[in-house]
């Protein structure tokens, strides 16, 4: 029997062809292994914002040297505060990240370039934590930081509901409640930061004080979620 040429169809007839599927990988080691040794530079990098205070000492009694010196390290408690503060918000991140990637058993090409762009905000962050020391209580510096911590916590939410959505890159059988508790508790942090961005307009200080409630509104949404898996009796993931 003759095969059928292309020519012979009619005109209004189109030949549908498959649609490309982006196959999916499963191995996280090489995507894991670069994002916490980003990670771990990061958080070495920031002591570098510290500096040692520069007194005088020749022909300075040692008492008095000793004193200076304390009173140097007491003016300088906002920098250690700074830095003590971004040190525990890469930890948050690092943390957030963990947990998301925990229940990501598979990845595709976006994946890969989110959560690239969120190394590259981790990266940055220790030039963030420099400028705003050295122009602590100012509204440019204050707003920087608040901005860049506020995009990396978006980025890492981006991931999750990419990931998340119709349980694309995690597994079937996740519980929904789960779901949407990483939905919204991975977006509170950003939004406080957003917050702080707009206070930053009435008080520098107001902002900064703002930025606790980064730990308040993840403890509230654990909570919550506590409160509903036992309400639920669903499954209960660590968290």
């Amino acid at each position: 029997m003759p095969e059928e040429d292309d020519t012979d169809r009619p005109a209004h007839v189109v030949t549908r062809r498959a649609p490309r599927q982006e196959p999916l990988g499963v191995d996280m080691g090489r995507i894991l292994a670069l994002t916490d040794g980003v990670f771990a530079f990061a958080l070495t990098l920031l002591v570098l914002s510290l500096t040692v205070p520069v007194i005088v000492t020749q022909g300075v009694p040692t008492a008095v040297v000793s004193g200076n010196l304390g009173v140097a390290l007491w003016q300088a408690r906002g920098t250690f505060a700074a830095y003590v503060f971004v040190f525990v918000m890469i930890a948050i991140w690092w943390v957030s990240h963990h947990r998301v990637f925990r229940y990501i058993i598979r990845y595709d090409d976006a994946l890969v370039w989110m959560n690239l762009a969120l190394l590259i905000e981790i990266a940055v962050m220790p030039y963030v934590l420099k400028v705003y020391i050295t122009y602590i209580q100012t509204r440019v510096a204050t707003d920087l930081f608040a901005a860049v911590e506020m995009v990396t916590g978006l980025t890492i939410g981006l991931i999750w509901l990419y990931a998340g959505h119709g349980h694309r890159l995690i597994a079937r059988d996740f519980p929904e409640l789960a779901v949407s508790y990483f939905n919204r508790r991975l977006l509170l942090s950003p939004l406080v930061f957003a917050i702080s961005i707009g206070v930053s307009f009435v008080s520098v200080t107001g902002a900064e004080i703002t930025w606790v409630g980064v730990f308040v509104a993840v403890w509230f949404s654990r909570h919550v979620y506590a409160t509903n898996v036992r309400r639920e009796n669903a499954p209960r993931p660590g968290l």
